[in-house]
């Protein structure tokens, strides 16, 4: 019995579960044999104007007699494409092919989303031809501000959007045709920034004292920033110096910095003296990698400080006596002095001091200072004060007169201290 099975199996009649199969004719009908194909019929159109239904499922045919089951629908498919792009609108009119003169004119657009993302902000802007006016559109959409434009909101892959409108025709219109246009736009997201490109640049102060004398050092300073987000490299100074001023090497100097960085600054000073009595400005020139040179200039005005001071007080005095000290000032020159001061160095064993016209008192320097708005030419002022030698030692009294915080002529009292008073 194996046998005939065996060749049952080989012949395709068997099936390896057991079953029996149908195997379909190896020899194909001839040509003739075909039935003739039957002519394709289009379907009737609907009427003009009206709705759109929708289409029926198409009816699948029943199962074949011979027991084997209906084929199964094919599905729709949707190509990736279509479902990774972008969201896509199309608009599509219906109108009536044609009208009588004075006929309103019944229209809808179907606006469709046929892309694979959403379309925000859906708005469908429309123009037709001049002579008729917008009688009536969908309830629920309406025409705003005047400028034919209705918004439809969101409109997910695949979804659709139709509208009625009804167009009526003015009085005196003889317009030979209607013509009517649309468009549908959405939101479209966007970042739009701007970098702002800085060109390197630097920035250049000059500070100066409003006075400086003959013989004594004055101090510039040059203030060079860099007021960028990027240092600067290779950045030169050059200085130019009046003839009432010099400098030890000379009146045309050169620097350079190796570099300034981001919003970096740099503060030089320069050191010149006061030559003669005169006025000069000094300039300045700076530069860097990628910048622009730029110059300042400030004035120097020199003068000749003509000044004087003399101190007196006793010339002994014991321990435990006052002793009363004064000191002069005198403004020999003719040009006005401004911005004067007068500093007494008081001696260690100098207490319970006294003084007049207000000065200041550094206690830490046991120093007093007077200060002085201004001495005008040949102007004098003088000073008192007053203390008791609390010590055996000698006294000693020194007072400098200075102008704008330089020191310029200086005077000195001795003063013997004999000791204790004898009885």
């Amino acid at each position: 019995m194996r046998k005939p099975m065996r060749r049952l199996m080989a012949s395709g009649l068997i099936a390896s579960a057991g079953t029996v199969v149908a195997q379909a004719p190896s020899v194909l009908p001839l040509p003739g044999a075909m039935p003739e194909p039957k002519p394709l019929v289009a379907p009737a159109l609907p009427p003009t104007g009206s709705p759109y239904e929708a289409v029926p499922k198409p009816v699948l045919p029943a199962a074949a007699a011979t027991g084997a089951p209906a084929p199964s629908p094919s599905p729709a498919y949707t190509t990736i494409a279509t479902m990774q792009g972008p969201a896509m609108l199309s608009v599509k009119q219906t109108l009536p092919e044609s009208i009588s003169p004075g006929q309103p004119v019944q229209a809808e657009v179907t606006v469709a989303n046929n892309g694979g993302k959403s379309a925000d902000g859906v708005v469908l802007s429309g123009w037709w031809t001049t002579g008729y006016e917008l009688n009536d559109a969908s309830t629920f959409n309406q025409a705003t501000k005047g400028k034919f434009a209705w918004t439809l909101g969101t409109l997910a892959p695949g979804e659709s959007r139709t509208l009625k409108f009804k167009f009526v025709p003015q009085s005196g219109t003889q317009a030979s045709e209607f013509r009517s246009g649309f468009d549908a736009t959405f939101n479209s997201a966007s970042d739009t920034r701007t970098i702002k490109v800085t060109k390197p640049e630097l920035q250049l102060a000059l500070e100066a004292p409003p006075m400086a004398f003959v013989g004594q050092p004055v101090q510039v300073l040059l203030k060079i920033k860099n007021p960028t987000a990027a240092a600067i490299s290779n950045v030169t100074i050059r200085t130019l110096l009046p003839e009432v001023v010099s400098h030890a090497k000379g009146n045309d100097l050169e620097n350079e910095l190796a570099s300034i960085p981001a919003g970096g600054t740099e503060i030089i000073p320069l050191t010149i003296t006061a030559m003669k009595s005169g006025e000069g400005r000094v300039r300045v020139r700076i530069g860097g990698a990628g910048c622009d040179a730029i110059e300042q200039e400030v004035k120097i005005a020199a003068t000749e400080a003509r000044l004087a001071v003399a101190i007196g007080g006793p010339k002994a005095i014991y321990k435990d006596w006052p002793a009363t000290f004064e000191a002069t000032v005198e403004n020999q020159g003719d040009q006005t002095i401004k911005n004067a001061s007068f500093e007494v160095k008081l001696p260690a064993g100098l207490s319970d001091l006294r003084a007049s016209d207000t000065p200041g008192y550094d206690a830490t320097t046991h120093r007093i200072v007077w200060k002085f708005d201004q001495l005008k030419p040949g102007e004098k002022k003088t000073v008192l004060w007053f203390g008791i030698a609390k010590t055996a030692d000698d006294l000693t009294t020194t007072g400098t007169l200075g102008v704008g915080g330089l020191p310029l002529k200086r005077g000195e009292c001795a003063t013997k201290n004999l000791g204790a008073e004898s009885k």
